[in-house]
């Protein structure tokens, strides 16, 4: 069976193998920022990585901005999962800013150097393993458009930390 691939596609928002490109880029991209907000300064890497362990963190810029609360678990020696998310209340001494947490679930493939989002919650009632903070049901909608969305969202929020000049508090 011959399969002819067009080297030549339209980058439009419909174009599969535009989407698939795209998702693998920021993919990418979010895990080589992660890599420098959490997992070097923590010392994370597949010869440290030891049999079901559970890490916390603080990512910290100064005592007026929020903090960064991560979570990360390792499922195998070269796969973790993660959640972080950014501490909720009255922003520093802006009385009229009040920031709404939100959490992030992300599989993190280390010798394929990949960050994979699966879960943004909003809502606090949200089913969680209490125990890991890992999503007890990895959201079913995973079309590319959503995963492209949700990753592209949390890049942009890792590049901003980073920007910022947030640094790991280790717990």
């Amino acid at each position: 069976m011959i399969i002819k691939n067009s080297k030549r596609f339209i980058k439009t928002n419909e174009n599969p193998i535009y989407l698939a490109d795209r998702l693998q880029t920021v993919y990418e991209d979010n895990y080589h920022i992660f890599y420098k907000l959490v997992l070097k300064p923590a010392g994370i890497k597949p010869s440290t990585i030891k049999n079901n362990g559970a890490y916390h963190y603080i990512l910290k810029l100064n005592n007026n901005l929020p903090s960064v609360f991560v979570f990360i678990e390792n499922i195998s020696k070269y796969t973790l999962h993660c959640s972080m998310r950014i501490e909720e209340g009255v922003i520093g001494e802006h009385k009229n800013v009040y920031n709404t947490p939100h959490q992030f679930r992300m599989k993190i493939y280390l010798d394929a150097k990949l960050l994979e989002i699966y879960d943004i919650n909003y809502e606090p009632s949200h089913e969680i393993n209490m125990k890991s903070g890992v999503s007890k049901k990895i959201l079913n909608n995973s079309n590319t458009k959503n995963k492209l969305v949700k990753s592209t969202f949390l890049n942009q929020w890792l590049k901003t930390l980073l920007n910022s000049e947030y640094h790991l508090i280790n717990l």
